[in-house]
């Protein structure tokens, strides 16, 4: 029998992961939670301490669990990650397969925390990053307290599929594929969508960067072409007010997307991306330029 993974994470305290164990007979409850030179692992209450890996608390998580789940073949195990833990970073070559993700969240702080630019004190990274990453991989997605129309919309379009529960009703199952965003607008929350057959002005599309800034935009990803970069695409994701860009391996095609949701107009992201493309002008100059070099 294989080994059946089920993966509970959240940014806030709750005990949902505690409740899917108890309905699971014979099941195994994993937790572990970063400390400040180790990650503290329980196995159904008996704690043991795992030395850091690079000083990467998700590198360590995942390659104690690859070594532990060994051990657990044909049993549910259930996973409480540390609540700082984005799941798909923890999944990522785990070596078995993970049968549902469970993302618990404050249902009256979650869209503010998602839209801010507040530090995490543990490391680099935004709240907003953590507590997008971890609705955005959840099959289900449990609302501690009551949701807004606001909220649900944009999560809704965050992790389309996912079943939306409460810690009283919480079910393990596959969120639906495939995973199709909405893109009619709802509760003021919208879906951007930005493509060109033509690079990006490297300076203008700083410039256009911060319209995804703004306060208003929970998440965006894109793929992008740079004229700087001609062989290279670059990959966008921003969350809040956090953003990153970086390499995104070959360019497939002479094409940029990019899809934001956001809670303002979806014109002023579209119409910012549009004004950092090189002109006709600049694309002549750019192609004569590449012509001389052959």
């Amino acid at each position: 029998m294989e080994t059946v993974v089920v993966m509970v994470a959240g940014l806030v305290d709750h005990d949902v992961a505690v409740r899917v164990w108890r309905d699971r007979p014979g099941s195994v409850l994993v937790r572990h939670v970063a400390a400040e030179t180790c990650v503290r692992r329980w196995v159904d209450g008996i704690a043991t301490d795992v030395d850091l890996l690079h000083n990467c608390v998700s590198c360590t998580v995942r390659e104690d669990l690859r070594e532990l789940l060994k051990g657990f073949a044909g049993h549910t195990v259930v996973l409480h990650l540390d609540p700082l833990l984005e799941p798909d970073a923890v999944r990522r070559n785990l070596g078995v397969d993970v049968e549902c993700v469970i993302t618990v969240l404050d249902a009256a702080s979650w869209l503010d925390d998602a839209l801010g630019d507040a530090s995490m004190v543990s490391d680099q990274r935004t709240v907003a990053q953590v507590v997008v990453a971890q609705a955005e991989a959840a099959d289900v997605l449990v609302l501690q307290g009551d949701a807004d129309e606001r909220t649900l919309a944009v999560l809704e379009r965050l992790a389309p599929g996912a079943h939306v529960c409460t810690p009283d009703t919480v079910v393990v199952k596959r969120g639906s594929r495939p995973r199709m965003v909405p893109l009619t607008p709802e509760c003021g929350v919208s879906t951007a969508v930005f493509t060109a057959d033509r690079p990006f002005h490297p300076a203008r599309l700083n410039d256009a960067l911060d319209s995804l800034l703004d306060g208003t935009v929970v998440r965006s990803r894109g793929r992008l072409w740079v004229a700087d970069e001609p062989d290279l695409a670059l990959h966008l994701e921003s969350a809040g007010g956090g953003l990153h860009v970086g390499e995104g391996g070959p360019r497939g095609g002479k094409t940029t997307q990019i899809v934001a949701i956001t809670l303002g107009e979806p014109d002023d992201i579209t119409n910012a991306f549009s004004a950092a493309l090189l002109t006709d002008d600049e694309l002549s100059f750019v192609d004569s330029i590449r012509k001389m070099a052959i």
